[in-house]
């Protein structure tokens, strides 16, 4: 991890805050790594939440910015003796990566308290990551550029949409959802990236985008009309007014799995436990299903009035199609390789 201007500005900034409300030892401790998107991911957690939990631990908190790919090689670069930080929220495409190299502690309710009135779902692959995050994945559509609304995944290939689609990039676990997807609708199983390919390439011209919050602007402007998209970013484009809506694919929605995993030779691993509990809280989880439509993997939360016309119970999250990233990530790098060659 590069220790960027930008990041030591963010340090020093929190702890002249901390100062300025009473807490003179605060300033001086160093402060606690935890990751993030950016975008509004990064403006809401820094702004809103980490004030409390910095209230919590004593001392300031700092983020690094990414994406799943480049923490992923941070971790391996420096080795499992030396992590980066404690704490990591990865897609569970990229936990499994790390965990598969044995990186992560095993969880239990005494590290984090809070993980006992977890889903069952989201507690992964014997305890060694917890979803904190439950993103819906739906697809969104201009309701003025769309005669006839999209059904399902399926729709895609449809012919009145030729032309009008934007997705995402093979390097987002969206994108790689929708592929495997396509190799057992289409072809053989989950595993035959010659068809999903195949089936991509018919689609051609589309863009093609790193992650959500690039796909809101060219909805926006008009410029697609139909697209796979977390379902934070419709909320966001219909409180400005763009004339957007969405469905739940009739084969069933996706979800962004964001999990966090424990470092097992983690430098402050006392404090990131602690963050992780503080992710699972009922406070963080309403918090985030209010703001960002995060479904709540803690099952004493129950949803705030105002989001529960969106997908987000407990219900409707289930029926949600997943899949086994330790097996995703083995065909990944020829399914890379083809993309990058044929779309």
């Amino acid at each position: 991890m590069q220790l960027t201007r930008r990041r030591m500005l963010q340090t020093s900034m929190m702890a002249a805050a901390a100062t300025s409300i009473g807490f003179p030892a605060f300033a001086q401790a160093s402060p606690l790594i935890v990751n993030m998107f950016g975008g509004r991911w990064e403006n809401d957690w820094r702004n809103t939440v980490l004030p409390n939990f910095s209230k919590i631990i004593g001392r300031p908190v700092n983020l690094d910015i990414g994406l799943g790919m480049g923490w992923v090689s941070n971790f391996r670069a420096a080795g499992q003796q030396n992590p980066p930080f404690s704490a990591v929220m990865l897609n569970e495409r990229y936990t499994a990566m790390l965990r598969d190299d044995g990186y992560f502690e095993t969880l239990t309710p005494e590290l984090v308290p809070n993980l006992a009135n977890v889903i069952a779902p989201a507690r992964l692959k014997n305890d060694t990551a917890v979803t904190g995050m439950l993103a819906p994945l739906v697809l969104g559509y201009r309701t003025d550029l769309v005669s006839e609304k999209p059904r399902g995944w399926a729709d895609l290939w449809h012919e009145r949409f030729q032309g009008q689609l934007g997705l995402y990039a093979i390097t987002n676990s969206a994108a790689m959802m929708m592929a495997m997807w396509t190799g057992k609708h289409f072809g053989s199983g989950y595993d035959d990236i010659d068809t999903a390919v195949k089936k991509f390439a018919e689609l051609k011209p589309f863009p093609q985008l790193g992650y959500s919050a690039q796909l809101t602007p060219l909805l926006t402007q008009g410029q697609i009309a139909v697209a796979p998209i977390d379902l934070g970013e419709i909320s966001t484009m219909q409180a400005q007014g763009v004339p957007v809506d969405y469905v739940i694919p009739e084969e069933g929605m996706f979800v962004f799995d964001h999990s966090f995993s424990l470092l097992k030779n983690g430098a402050d691993k006392q404090d990131a436990a602690k963050y992780i509990d503080f992710v699972l809280s009922p406070e963080t989880q309403s918090w985030m299903a209010k703001n960002w439509l995060i479904a709540p993997t803690n099952k004493t939360v129950a949803l705030p009035p105002e989001v529960q016309k969106w997908p987000l119970s407990q219900e409707e999250v289930s029926k949600a199609l997943r899949f086994d990233w330790t097996e995703a990530n083995k065909i990944s790098a020829a399914l890379s390789d083809q993309w990058a060659r044929n779309i």
